[in-house]
């Protein structure tokens, strides 16, 4: 890891890039999901039209914990590898987020060792992890079978980025920190649009999924939660 580049060296392309551009992305994404989420408050809620068989609250609280209990879930209980996997993942992103916003306010602090080394790894993680889902998606008949463009591109660029990441991280080189903040901003613009805004959705999804199953009675599973 080489030494950390002089901050003021930046060019003004780049400091605007990682400040004024980021910020201002940044600030379309939260406009453009405040709109998404007011257009879903504002559609009618579903309606039950039988009687009640069991608990509404226990099964909408099983609905959200069963992210956090792979055992409950088909296509994972057989291969904790995959949710390790899409965890780690995820985690990798929340870091590559924090990072972005987190670096042009603690540069020295996030030069060191200490911050920077582990950064490297979990950003490498992420690119392995995102290159290994990229090819599955590319080789498996039955994945490309679901797969859309948009899977594709989201997936390779969030790949790129965890590459970028990794030769950013110990800012010492001015092209990866500017093509690092550059990917950053590009994808606060997009993922409205992309099939990354599945995060939006999924407190709402998961309400509904727990009310519906919850008042068939097949939510929450026997013994699952108490």
């Amino acid at each position: 890891m080489g030494n950390p580049i002089e901050w003021s060296s930046l060019s003004s392309t780049t400091k605007m890039l990682m400040n004024q551009l980021h910020y201002g992305a940044l600030g379309f994404m939260v406009l453009a999901y405040t709109v998404k989420i007011w257009q879903l408050l504002k559609k009618p809620a579903a309606a039950e039209g039988t009687p009640p068989r069991g608990d509404h609250r226990e099964a909408i609280r099983y609905a959200y914990m069963t992210l956090a209990m792979p055992w409950e879930i088909e296509s994972q209980k057989n291969n904790m590898f995959r949710y390790l996997e899409f965890a780690l993942f995820h985690v990798a992103m929340a870091v590559g987020i924090g990072w972005a916003f987190m670096t042009p306010i603690l540069t020295t602090s996030m030069a060191t060792p200490a911050l920077a080394y582990p950064v490297m790894g979990i950003f490498g993680a992420g690119f392995l992890i995102g290159l290994s889902r990229l090819l599955r998606r590319m080789l498996r008949a039955d994945m490309r079978t679901i797969s859309s463009p948009d899977d594709y591109f989201c997936l390779a660029l969030l790949t790129a980025w965890m590459g970028t990441g990794v030769l950013a991280a110990p800012l010492s080189n001015a092209t990866f920190i500017t093509a690092y903040f550059g990917l950053a901003t590009f994808f606060l613009v997009y993922v409205p649009f992309s099939k990354i805004s599945h995060y939006v959705y999924y407190p709402f999804i998961r309400f509904y999924v727990g009310k519906h199953f919850g008042h068939r009675g097949v939510f929450p599973k026997k013994g699952t939660i108490s």
